[in-house]
């Protein structure tokens, strides 16, 4: 009998761990085409003056710049929009002028306009293309693994733009976070994949806690909210379908 029960239990379980595998317990987000995914339309400012929404493409500034460049050095949030990025800022070297200065980058003079400026997220999907045939392959998300191709120096993005000599800090500390959920595996967080891209205080206090155990409803349904790791993990960095790579004990099909 109670052979039967424990039968049951697992049952259960599998079925409930392939429904959370396979989205049908999480709602995860429609994923756009490959070269569409981190594309934004930031339009805080420009259609109130005026103006054609500006295009950003994650992937095009990737290869040459760290997360912690544009969200930390530049102060821009996370977020899409909230960040109000005027063109007198632009042209005192502030946000995207930093870089678009017409030395480094393309400078905001009238006849450039129309190349941020454009309304729609579209970009050459040719170009696309020819990139991620380059760069390490995953199943997910714009199809290319960043870690995997900065890790074997197939790119080189830039740190930081003020301080050459910054590196990123040595820090490689795994934490394991058991899930609510018995039947869900533990979660795997490895600083050393995140410190080359980010900044500590890009997550440390805002979004996590410092201290282990104390970030109060760090749960998934939030994260699908564009919460904690869903700041990023939505729709810039890897996708939430790509389970494993966050419970290493999930299998997918």
């Amino acid at each position: 009998m109670m052979r039967g029960k424990r039968l049951l239990l697992a049952l259960l379980a599998g079925l409930l761990l392939a429904g959370l595998v396979e989205g049908s317990i999480f709602k995860l987000p429609v994923p756009p085409p490959q070269h569409r995914y981190g594309d934004l339309l930031i339009d805080r400012v420009s259609t109130r003056s005026g103006q054609k929404p500006v295009f950003f493409s994650h992937w095009t500034h990737r290869t040459r710049y760290t997360c912690r460049v544009c969200h930390f050095e530049l102060g821009f949030d996370f977020k899409v929009n909230r960040t109000e990025i005027t063109e007198q800022a632009n042209r005192e070297g502030m946000y995207c002028g930093a870089c678009h200065d017409g030395v480094v980058a393309f400078g905001p003079t009238d006849e450039n306009c129309a190349r941020c400026h454009t309304g729609k997220a579209e970009i050459d999907k040719q170009s696309f293309l020819k990139l991620q045939r380059t760069l390490p392959p995953t199943g997910f998300g714009n199809g290319i693994n960043w870690t995997r191709a900065l890790q074997k120096g197939l790119i080189a993005p830039k740190y930081s733009i003020y301080r050459p000599e910054e590196k990123p800090l040595d820090f490689s500390k795994r934490l394991e976070l058991t899930a609510n959920w018995s039947m869900v595996t533990p979660a795997i967080f490895d600083h050393a994949t995140h410190v080359p891209w980010l900044d500590c205080a890009n997550c440390h206090p805002d979004i996590f806690n410092i201290k282990k155990k104390t970030t109060r409803h760090f749960e998934m349904r939030y994260i699908l909210e564009g919460k904690f790791c869903g700041v990023c993990h939505l729709d810039v960095a890897f996708p939430l379908d790509e389970c494993e790579l966050c419970h290493p004990g999930i299998k997918q099909r």
